[in-house]
């Protein structure tokens, strides 16, 4: 194995060989974003090459085919790439292709043409189009690499893979200086009370218009927490991130909107702009997410209410790369640290479903209550300012004039434990989003409890 792969690389591959040889023929192989799934599955897909198999990588993006076509490309492995527009060249035992483009020519393939499928950003595996192509390949053994096994709409990935290997945390890898530290600021809540969801998330119409209240808040924060920093800010839709960046612009920062109306060339311009510098803010609404990949990237502006917790972490993701002296920012001005939670909190991940109410049922912040900064719910000591957290502490946070305060995870159950009439329990699941008749439920299971009724 290289010299210069990492210990948990290293560590990972082993896993994931070991569960192959256990009799597993589908393996999902878990590492969080930053950690290097790319290298990873590029060893894997040389090593099998080598042994006489022919292995397809499949992606979903065109980023992603780039990405994992450089990895392959430093490492010496010479592959083919099927994507639109292009031609075959299936000498090559190896391809990286479009899941899109391979779903299209399938009848040009034998069902028994790939030995391995190695399925970049696995959490996607359940859609149509892949099931389709690992359906057609059914013979071969299956990979997925993802930072997120989870789905929005609660279907499990054990459909499709038996087993599940995980790398270390998040926390893990930013301790040993794998992922850069971050801080995280958020309101003490964004309102999403009423807005619909489609698909597993919220609506995009709506959430664009309850967002368009704080857009001189996005920059007057960029300005105070990463002043001449380069970030990336997650919008709603195409209209809003060209918004977001004209209003930048007119603060004479440097700033452009990205979209998948611009070809490829166009985009790769964009994201090496931004990697130099002489880009500041780059907006987005759905083409920044997975497989972007710009180290020097300072922070993330969070203007996308989402209900996805893949989402949530894949967006932060995007500043986490390391950089000597790094510490990142995120600007939460929409509450999905909130309503999903830190990005260092520790995820019960599994192959399974999930019901609807443990998806929501996701971890909340702790908050210092002498200088606002946080922590996950773990943490006993305040990483900022050295307070000691004592069990069960808690403190309410204000809303002062839309001023940031930074979050950290916590568990949400202690909220609920501290609201003790019913206005209380209304208010929360005001502020949460909770169903109608959640507070009256809980009110009245408690006065069952204590009364003995």
């Amino acid at each position: 194995m290289p010299m210069n792969f990492r210990p948990y690389q290293q560590q990972l591959i082993t896993d994931i060989r070991l569960q192959y040889q256990l009799g597993h023929k589908s393996v999902l192989a878990v590492l969080p974003t930053g950690g290097g799934k790319t290298v990873c599955f590029s060893y894997i897909a040389e090593q099998a090459a080598i042994k006489g198999n022919r292995v397809c990588i499949l992606v979903h993006r065109a980023e992603l085919l780039d990405q994992a076509s450089r990895s392959l490309t430093a490492m010496g492995v010479r592959h083919g790439r099927i994507a639109a527009g292009k031609s075959m060249d299936l000498s090559h035992a190896v391809q990286v292709a479009s899941v899109q483009t391979l779903a299209r020519r399938l009848h040009l393939l034998p069902r028994e043409f790939f030995q391995l499928l190695v399925v970049d950003e696995a959490h996607h595996t359940t859609a149509g189009t892949w099931a389709k192509v690992i359906e057609h390949f059914h013979a071969a053994k299956l990979l997925g690499v993802t930072a997120t096994p989870i789905r929005s709409d609660g279907r499990g990935l054990g459909q499709h893979y038996q087993t599940m290997v995980q790398g270390p945390t998040a926390q893990q890898l930013t301790e040993q200086g794998f992922l850069a530290a971050a801080k995280v600021l958020a309101p003490p809540g964004f309102d999403s009370t009423g807005l619909r969801k489609r698909m597993g998330d919220f609506d995009a119409k709506e959430a664009e218009q309850r967002v368009g209240t704080i857009m001189g808040d996005c920059l007057g924060h960029y300005r105070k927490h990463l002043p001449g920093q380069t970030a990336i800010a997650f919008c709603c839709s195409v209209a809003h991130a060209e918004a977001v960046a004209a209003l930048f612009q007119s603060a004479g920062i440097a700033a452009a909107s990205i979209d998948g109306s611009m070809d490829t060339t166009q985009r790769q311009q964009l994201l090496s702009d931004l990697g130099t510098g002489s880009l500041k803010v780059l907006t987005s609404c759905a083409l920044i997410g997975e497989g972007v990949d710009v180290p020097s990237v300072g922070g993330c502006i969070l203007l996308r209410p989402t209900a996805s917790v893949a989402l949530h972490l894949q967006m932060i993701g995007r500043c986490l790369r390391p950089q000597p002296g790094k510490r990142a920012v995120v600007l939460d001005h929409v509450g999905n640290t909130l309503r999903l939670g830190h990005h260092l909190e520790e995820r019960d991940w599994t192959l399974d479903g999930a019901a609807k109410r443990d998806r929501e049922a996701a971890p909340s912040v702790k908050v210092c209550p002498s200088c606002f900064s946080t922590s996950i719910s773990t943490a006993q000591v305040c990483r900022e300012c050295g307070h000691v957290f004592a069990p069960q502490e808690r403190r309410e946070l204000q809303q002062v004039d839309g001023e940031l305060v930074e979050m950290a995870a916590r568990q949400r159950k202690r909220e609920q434990g501290s609201a003790q009439s019913l206005d209380d329990l209304r208010q929360l699941a005001q502020q949460r989003g909770y169903k109608r008749g959640w507070a009256e439920r809980v009110y009245q299971a408690r006065l069952a409890k204590r009364y003995g009724i």
